[in-house]
């Protein structure tokens, strides 16, 4: 279930948290991609970030947004994640304008994951 917080920032999200994933021991991958990295977020100056939460074959567990206009960004995601094959190929593919802050999506998808930590293998 998507969610967000009309705060300063904003913050969206949808899907898994990564301290659940760790806790119960899964093994994922994460991403984050900051605002500021691409050509709109630098022109606005904005600060935020979307971090990604994949499994180890792509398929995306979660996502959360903190910064301008996440409730709007977190829909791509919703929509990759319940109507389409529910992987990073989904917002990989699409085609983002440019410079739009959706491009920040799109990068968060697109880049290296890291492996996350699990608890039950991290003792």
């Amino acid at each position: 279930m998507p969610f967000a917080v009309f705060a300063s920032p904003e913050v969206a999200g949808v899907g898994a948290r990564e301290e659940t994933l760790r806790d119960a021991g899964l093994e994922y991958a994460t991403r984050t991609y900051q605002y500021d990295q691409t050509a709109r977020g630098s022109a606005m100056n904005a600060d935020g970030f979307v971090k990604v939460i994949i499994d180890l074959d792509g398929e995306i567990l979660g996502c959360h947004i903190i910064g301008p206009d996440a409730a709007d960004l977190i829909q791509e995601v919703v929509v990759a994640m319940k109507a389409g094959t529910g992987t990073v190929q989904d917002i990989r593919d699409s085609v983002h304008i440019h410079p739009a802050l959706s491009e920040v999506v799109q990068r968060a998808f697109s880049g290296q994951f890291s492996r996350g930590r699990n608890s039950r293998h991290s003792h």
